[in-house]
This record gives C-alpha cells, sequence and structure tokens, in this order.
C-alpha cells in the first residue's frame, strides 16, 4: 500500500469513499499552481526585464517583427502572444502577468501527463504518486514561481520543453514497435518548434531533444512509414524556424559585449535551480532541498541500472545536456550561461525526482519523501509569492514626482531606464534617456549592456554633455542611474555633472540611485 491507494482508502463508519484520479490530482494541483501565482501579482512594479515586455508588446506588428529584432536579443513570438493578450486584457502589471501565470499552470497537467507516461514504460506500481510528486514539484518550485509571475518568455520556454518532452517519451514508447503516430510526431515538433521561438537558448534544448530520440532512431531497421514521419517533422520544423534563425544570427554578436561573464563557480547556482535558491532557503525548504540532492543521486543510479536506451535515460540527457552545453559555450565562445535561461530543464529534474520517490523501498520513505518535497515548498512557495519588489521603481517615481521642479530635467543613466520608471507611472517630459531616448540604436559609444539600443558615454562624451550651453536655464539635473559599476564604471557622466555644477546628496534604492545637480 502506498501513498497513492491510501488515498482511496474507504473511511470506516461512513458509505463515503474517496478515489483520487490522475483528472482530478491534475485540476487541483494546476488550480493550486493558479492560486500561488496569485498571490500579490500587482504589489510589484514592473522591473526592468518586464517593462521590456510591455515595451516590445506596445510597437506595431511590423516594428515589433523587422525593428525590434534588431537589437532585441529574444526572438519576437512571447511578445507577439503578449500584444495579443494585452489587447484583452489591458497593459498593467497584472494583465501582463496573468500571461505567464497562465502557461506556467498549464505546464502542470503537462508534467504529469508526461509522468504517467513515463510509468507505461517503466512501471512502478504507484502510478499517482509519481504523477503527484511531479506534478506538485512543477506547481511549487520557487524558481518556476518566481518566473512565472513576471512578464517574460520563460514560462512560455517551460511550457514548450514540456510539450516536446511529452511527444518524445510517446515516441520512445511507439518506435519500438512501428513508425510512431502521427499525433506524437506533431507533439514533438510543435514542442520544439515553440521552445525554438521562446527564447534564443531554445535551440540548445532542440539539440538535446534530437539527442534523446536518436537511439531509438537508429537501433531497428529502415521503415519507409518512421522516415518519413521524422523528415516531415523534421523538415517542417527546421523550415519554420528558419527566420528566427537569422534573427539569432545577426544578433549573435552582440552577446559577448553584454553585462554576463563566465566562470566555472556559476555553475554551483546549478544546486539552487535544481533544489532551492539561496534565496528562498529556510529551514522548511532546506528539508525539501536537501531531499531534492539525494533524490538527484538515485536519478543517475537508476537510469543506468539497466540496459538499452530508456525513456529514463532520455530524461537524464534532456536534464543535463542544456547547462552542459550552456556551460561549454559560455566557456569557448561567449557567456550565455544564466540560470533562469535554464529554467525548463527543471521538467525533466522533476520527472526523474518523481520516478525516484516512487521506487521507494518503503511505503514510510515513500511518504516522507513526498510530504518532505511537497509541505516545505508550499510554505516557501506563498513566501516567494510574497517576495518585495526587485526593483523599487513606484518608490523612485513618488521621489521624483516630489523633488523635481519645473525648471530642473532628469537624466536616465542607462536609457532604458525610463521603460521600468514609465511603468511605474513616472511620464514628465522633464525625463531624458541618456545619451538618446531608448533605442538609441543610431549613438555611437561604448555598449555595455549586449544591445545597441543602450549605450553608455566615453568620458568626452560626457563631457560634451554636461556642458551643453542649452543646460543653462535647467536649476537641477537629477541623474538617475541603474548599476552605475556597469554602465558607468569610470562614473564619467557624474564626474563632467561635477564640473560644472553642486552635487546634492544621493537616493539610494538598492542599484538604482538619483543624485541632484544643481546649477552654481
Amino acid at each position: 500500500m502506498d501513498a497513492a491507494s491510501a488515498l482511496r482508502a474507504p473511511v470506516e463508519g461512513t458509505r463515503l469513499s474517496w478515489r483520487v484520479t490522475p483528472l482530478a490530482l491534475g485540476a487541483g494541483l494546476t488550480l493550486l499552481a493558479v492560486a500561488l501565482r496569485l498571490i500579490d501579482l500587482g504589489t510589484r512594479p514592473l522591473w526592468l526585464d518586464e517593462a521590456y515586455s510591455a515595451w516590445f508588446s506596445s510597437r506595431g506588428w511590423s516594428d515589433l517583427w523587422t525593428v525590434v529584432p534588431t537589437y532585441e536579443t529574444h526572438p519576437p513570438f512571447y511578445y507577439s502572444l503578449l500584444k495579443l493578450w494585452r489587447d484583452v486584457t489591458g497593459g498593467g502589471a497584472v494583465a501582463l502577468r496573468s500571461l505567464s501565470v497562465l502557461i506556467g499552470a498549464l505546464t502542470v497537467p503537462v508534467v504529469i501527463a508526461a509522468a504517467t507516461e513515463l510509468e507505461r514504460q517503466a512501471p512502478t506500481g504507484r502510478p499517482l504518486l509519481r504523477a503527484y510528486v511531479a506534478g506538485a514539484l512543477a506547481a511549487l518550485a520557487p524558481m518556476l514561481l518566481v518566473l512565472d509571475q513576471e512578464a517574460r518568455p520563460y514560462p512560455l520556454l517551460i511550457f514548450a520543453y514540456a510539450v516536446a518532452l511529452l511527444g518524445l517519451l510517446r515516441l520512445l514508447r511507439e518506435l519500438r514497435v512501428g513508425p510512431g503516430s502521427w499525433r506524437s510526431w506533431a507533439l514533438l515538433g510543435f514542442g520544439t518548434e515553440l521552445t525554438l521561438w521562446a527564447h534564443h537558448l531554445g535551440a540548445l534544448y532542440a539539440f538535446c531533444l534530437a539527442l534523446a530520440l536518436l537511439p531509438v532512431w537508429l537501433r531497428h531497421p529502415w521503415d519507409p512509414s518512421r522516415s518519413i514521419r521524422g523528415v516531415v517533422t523534421a523538415a517542417v520544423v527546421a523550415a519554420v524556424y528558419a527566420p528566427c534563425l537569422m534573427m539569432l544570427l545577426s544578433r549573435a554578436g552582440d552577446w559577448g559585449t553584454g553585462w554576463l561573464g563566465w566562470d566555472p563557480m556559476l555553475l554551483l547556482q546549478l544546486l539552487g535551480l535544481y533544489g532551492v535558491p539561496y534565496e528562498a532557503l529556510t529551514i522548511g525548504s532546506a528539508i525539501s532541498a536537501l531531499i531534492m540532492m539525494l533524490l538527484i543521486k538515485r536519478c543517475i543510479e537508476a537510469a543506468f541500472a539497466g540496459g538499452g536506451w530508456t525513456g529514463e535515460r532520455a530524461i537524464l540527457l534532456l536534464w543535463f545536456g542544456p547547462p552542459i552545453l550552456a556551460a561549454i559555450i559560455s566557456a569557448l565562445f561567449m557567456p550565455i550561461f544564466l540560470p533562469r535561461t535554464l529554467a525548463a530543464s527543471l521538467v525533466p529534474a522533476y520527472l526523474a525526482m518523481s520516478s525516484a520517490v516512487a521506487r521507494g523501498p518503503s511505503r514510510q520513505e515513500r511518504l516522507f519523501l513526498a510530504a518532505g518535497l511537497s509541505i516545505p515548498l508550499l510554505v516557501t512557495a506563498v513566501q516567494v509569492a510574497m517576495r518585495p519588489p526587485m526593483e523599487h521603481w513606484s518608490a523612485v517615481s513618488a521621489y521624483l514626482r516630489q523633488n523635481v521642479g519645473l525648471r530642473d530635467k532628469v537624466w536616465l543613466y542607462p536609457n532604458d531606464s525610463a521603460l521600468p520608471l514609465r511603468e511605474a507611472g513616472y511620464t514628465s517630459a522633464q525625463a531624458y534617456g541618456i545619451p538618446g531616448e531608448y533605442p538609441a540604436v543610431d549613438f555611437k559609444g561604448p555598449i555595455r549592456a549586449g544591445s545597441p539600443a543602450v549605450v553608455s558615454l566615453t568620458p568626452d562624451q560626457a563631457r560634451k554633455l554636461a556642458s551643453d550651453p542649452t543646460l543653462a536655464h535647467v536649476r537641477t539635473i537629477w541623474l538617475l542611474t541603474r548599476q552605475s559599476e556597469l554602465f558607468d564604471p569610470g562614473a564619467d557622466v557624474p564626474r563632467a555633472l561635477a564640473g560644472t555644477r553642486k552635487a546634492g546628496a544621493p537616493q539610494h534604492w538598492g542599484y538604482i540611485s538619483v543624485r541632484p545637480y544643481v546649477l552654481r
């Protein structure tokens, strides 16, 4: 008797009996995921990356697909979905983030379906326990909850990878006896295509999906039906992805000029990704993190215990393949390693962990592992949902409205700071992006953000700007800086302003600062 059968046991002295079905389990965990992601959804202002989403999705269709890709890293597909979504729901913070909430919640039943498919191929005798653990992790994981509360493309990437993984698992079973159903090929093709268009690193995930399918594809003699279906699927995916690939290649040269760097020690961040991020660690969540670390060891051992290419071995490839590829590319070519871009690999990770729990040697251990994962993570999920804002743009906006006079100007450096500030309600015509309004693609200067739309100033350019004769009538210039150690490491703009004006006391909100420079 296990956790799943215990849920179906009748209660003595009553005529009622409870039976947990996969459908009821999926519906319950999906509703739980929605409820958690709606907590405090609108209390935090849009931070910089979300403000990008708001900006891009407000562009016209032609601009979004022809101009924006010349300076934005990510493909325009997610922004197009968000544009359609905001036409219905509006452009506020809750409206923009609600698309991510919906996509993140839809990922939960897909993960449960994948766990059910794994059970068909490698039975544990505890299908509901396996499905519960996988679905609960997808619903409660702190990293997924954070991403599902932001208006960014990561929930779409995670959902797409989950769909592709489900199609792959189905094909691993079907190709052993036939050519594979068109439905499974379509599921794999659709999920892979969506993965490619959801994020510029979708190519890493697609490559791992192809590698995971290859051993089963090559194992059997040549089959015309199987070959036709595989070739048609691959051709359609490649043809539809071609425009996205051209956009990616046109921007790849800018990636090395961004803020992202590479150090092998960054691999330690994977412990937080596949366990619990250190920001969310509490006594309870530490128990869940320790259990996850234990399950990782068991997953690897179980996958290599048998022979042949199995679904569980494919899961390991889909789990560890993307971070390994990201680390190799970062070490040899350009830095692309970032934990949130690897969040889609949590889907195979949770499937592997659910298998390890379901294979526990005793009922008591299985119950302990399932409870030790889900109960602390539920508490942690609520705490994460109520986290403070990442960037305090509402406070910055209120400060400027209170202090900026009629004869003053506000300089925003770098210029993309105007986007979240505008979303926070500061729309004054006195605010100017430095060296030009975003996107400043025509301005020639140091590119430290990885985008030609966000340009820094040289010392000479800063001095020329600060000594502009047209500023003689401006009483105070309020310099708003963000991450100045990155965008202005030599403090060139403050030095230039201090040469012609008297610097006042700065105000700080994390790495955002505002300092007045008063006319002498």
